[in-house]
């Protein structure tokens, strides 16, 4: 059995509890406010879906081998935004990968208002499945904590910017979400293929494809690699074969774009947007540098930390590790706008699963969350980065710092060592033949 850390609530807690769950669904109603304020003037134009149409009604128009031109993107979203409606710059380019585009062209016969509700209509389902996998992962959790930090979801902001831009973000964390748990029943090449669908944002995979490398995981790297040559295959064959160099020199050439075309760094939450705030856009190239060697130097810490030792610790320190992995990778990331911190909610429930297993108060972890949604309201409508670094930025930081303090070996589990001992090695991922015997953290011990 797992010890199980009882969180006594009196009745002062219990009720300021339910106030904050309360709270939580007023900020909740107040989004759905805005999202329906948004649609009644016309404005869910201004989305990032209307590129992913664009895309699509390229590769619709038989177009597709010029994907990438930016003067085509810019002609083509003219006229299907029509007179009156522009992005600045004249355009929001499509900047993801050429096989997403496959997918948005049977969109691109619907006209956009229709396409957008099809398209939010979608989100809700993968919605439903993110928060049916979350209770999954909580099921064993303090009931009251469970609800809090699911409220505390519904409450924060990403999310709501997520439907408003008809973003990918909530996609990616359900991969995110099915990647760890298929590794974790040791279904290692389903784990490849979610985290395949999940490089749509090829910066969401990059540090769990390093945590995959580290631990010579070679069928879930043979998931990948089967996943991935069917994708290229299929747009290869649809878009010809200098679609893929294209992509790499567009990706490379946007990646190096400050406030035009839709990238603006200074709204960043990762290192990138607190450099420009310190430094200003126009000491981009500097930026440049400074952000591409930490991404790179943290690469190989990641690297190096789960090939020498991560995957050789007990289930529930290996969680935290793998959970300060996906928030680093956040941090040091290209590109991560406000939608995308909606991955965080993976290495949250991971953490404090781990915490609760090793027999740790879980309870200061949840406060600590429960400032999330207003914190993020605050910087965005209040504060927009006057303090030098934006609050979303700092809370990742407090967030990375707690993970190293809970990690570090001297900090024992108070629990005796025999019922820690059942704690940690009940089962989980299986042991596989293609690597070192797995240590991801058990979690709940049933599949769904």
């Amino acid at each position: 059995m797992k010890p199980k850390v009882q969180n006594q609530m009196g009745k002062g807690p219990l009720r300021f509890s339910r106030w904050l769950m309360g709270l939580h669904l007023g900020i909740a109603l107040g989004y759905l406010g805005l999202f329906v304020k948004a649609a009644l003037e016309g404005l869910l134009w201004r989305a990032d879906l209307t590129a992913f149409y664009t895309g699509g009604t390229i590769v619709r128009l038989g177009l597709g081998p010029r994907l990438y031109n930016l003067a085509l993107q810019t002609r083509v979203q003219q006229a299907i935004l029509g007179p009156g409606r522009m992005f600045y710059d004249g355009v929001l380019p499509f900047n993801n990968p050429p096989h997403f585009a496959l997918v948005m062209a049977p969109f691109s016969l619907l006209p956009l208002e229709i396409s957008f509700w099809v398209w939010a209509i979608l989100q809700v389902l993968v919605l439903i499945q993110v928060l049916r996998r979350l209770r999954f992962l909580s099921a064993e959790w303090d009931p009251m904590d469970r609800w809090l930090l699911l409220s505390a979801f519904f409450a924060f902001f990403p999310l709501f910017l997520n439907f408003l831009y008809g973003s990918l973000s909530l996609f990616v964390l359900w991969c995110l979400i099915e990647f760890y748990l298929a590794l974790r029943q040791g279904k290692d090449a389903w784990a490849g293929v979610w985290l395949t669908l999940a490089a749509v944002k090829p910066q969401a995979a990059l540090f769990p494809v390093l945590f995959l490398l580290s631990g010579r995981r070679w069928r879930a790297l043979l998931g990948i690699g089967v996943a991935g040559a069917v994708i290229v295959g299929v747009t290869t064959t649809i878009l010809g074969p200098s679609i893929w160099p294209d992509y790499l020199r567009w990706l490379v050439a946007t990646s190096g774009y400050f406030d035009r075309f839709g990238v603006y760094p200074e709204g960043m939450i990762n290192l990138k947007g607190t450099l420009t705030l310190w430094l200003g856009a126009e000491r981009a190239p500097l930026i440049q540098t400074i952000t591409g060697i930490a991404l790179v130097t943290g690469a190989v810490g990641i690297l190096s930390i789960w090939a020498f030792r991560g995957w050789k610790l007990e289930r529930a320190r290996s969680d935290m590790l793998f959970s300060f992995t996906l928030l680093l990778g956040a941090l040091l990331s290209p590109h991560q706008n406000q939608q995308d911190c909606l991955i965080y909610a993976l290495p949250i429930a991971l953490f404090y699963e781990s915490l609760r297993h090793l027999g740790r108060p879980t309870r200061p972890l949840t406060a600590f969350l429960m400032t999330w949604p207003v914190l993020f309201l605050l910087e965005q409508f209040v504060i927009q980065g006057r303090l030098g670094m934006r609050l979303p930025v700092v809370l990742t930081l407090i967030l990375l710092g707690w993970i190293v303090v809970e990690y570090t070996p001297g900090h024992r589990s108070p629990l005796p060592p025999a019922f820690t001992s059942r704690a940690e090695t009940g089962p989980g991922l299986s042991h596989r033949a293609d690597g070192p015997a797995p240590s991801l953290p058990p979690g709940p011990h049933t599949a769904e």
